[in-house]
């Protein structure tokens, strides 16, 4: 009698643990989803007067934006798949534009920007930056050089 009693109760938990936890889960929004298809060419100014000579920037790939409703945690999360190209006259650099971009929020509400992949003309790696102060949190070690890119770009 005891050991069918206690069965039951087992039973009886197991069952409001699963309507639980799916009422939890269900509750949880799905998050936006928007996909920008991306094509551009441009002049960029800034590289071009680094480099002495006019660069031409084409980039061609998707951008995926995740937006999270509730925010609680996480609030935004980017995902990039960019081919770029530098050209500069005859010269070409190919190179990719990766990764994911994360905000998100701490336990003590602190919002925190994670980008993390390869970012042409700047690092490969992880960046995190304290949204509040605008302070770097973690910095990559791998920065790429202007200087030696220009002499690749115009060689």
């Amino acid at each position: 009698m005891r050991r069918r009693r206690t069965t039951g109760l087992l039973a009886v938990l197991g069952a409001l643990l699963v309507v639980v936890l799916g009422a939890t889960a269900a509750a949880a929004q799905a998050p936006e989803k928007e996909v920008i298809q991306v094509e551009d060419e441009f002049v960029d100014v800034a590289l071009s007067e680094e480099c002495g000579v006019e660069v031409t920037v084409t980039s061609t790939g998707r951008v995926t934006i995740f937006t999270f409703p509730d925010g609680r945690v996480l609030q935004q999360l980017t995902t990039l798949n960019l081919a770029v190209v530098f050209t500069a006259g005859d010269n070409q650099i190919r190179v990719r534009d990766v990764g994911i971009d994360q905000v998100r929020v701490q336990p003590d509400g602190t919002v925190i920007l994670s980008i993390v992949g390869q970012v042409p003309l700047g690092f490969t790696g992880v960046l995190k930056i304290n949204l509040d102060t605008g302070e770097p949190i973690l910095e990559p070690h791998h920065v790429v050089d202007i200087e030696e890119f220009c002499a690749r770009l115009t060689a």
